[in-house]
């Protein structure tokens, strides 16, 4: 592995750049995730919008903290092993830079538009072409991408909504249950 002292400062200074990048993300993220989070407590009345982006951003930081680095390191392993390790540094710092910025745009533009969309699946999606792109300038189409695990990733993407919908709905028909407050259950 290059230390950072041999690096050019052509490089340093793109590794630095992404950094920022980086946390622009994290920043884009947090308004980002934390508008849809929030939308429909607001929309329903449930919380005032304060209330909900506080409890929003507190849930966030214990997801982080209690939650573990699982999700993290499945979406690192979308990228094959050998394409990492292969890679220079130059390239390498390319590749980052590229998908930062591409998830960057695609965020700021969904919610400037008022589309709803995930910024984890922003990432997913950035990683993907990325790993493609790297793969068809190589002449190796395809094998930028760890397709076993973009598989299994795809497929949580797709039964997570279903499971949450079939959750939600089961702990409605509890509550209608039990509390039998008419307006709880109208418009808002």
């Amino acid at each position: 592995m290059e230390s950072l002292s041999s690096l050019g400062l052509g490089t340093v200074f793109l590794l630095v750049v992404c950094l920022i990048i980086a946390l622009g993300f994290e920043f884009v993220n947090g308004f980002h995730d934390t508008a849809n989070a929030v939308a429909t407590v607001i929309y329903t009345k449930s919380l005032r919008p304060h209330v909900a982006v506080v409890w929003s951003g507190l849930m966030n930081f214990l997801g982080v903290i209690l939650g573990g680095t699982a999700v993290a390191f499945s979406i690192v392993h979308l990228l094959p092993v050998d394409l990492i390790i292969n890679i220079g540094a130059t390239s390498g710092i390319l590749m980052i830079f590229s998908l930062l910025v591409t998830a960057v745009l695609w965020n700021v533009a969904t919610w400037y538009f008022g589309i709803p969309s995930s910024s984890s699946h922003t990432l997913i999606g950035s990683i993907l072409g990325v790993g493609l792109m790297s793969s068809l300038f190589a002449g190796h189409i395809g094998s930028g991408v760890n397709w076993a695990k973009a598989q299994q990733i795809g497929l949580s993407l797709l039964i997570s909504p279903l499971i949450g919908f079939c959750c939600a709905g089961l702990l409605l028909l509890i509550a209608k249950a039990f509390i039998k407050d008419k307006k709880l259950y109208g418009l808002p």
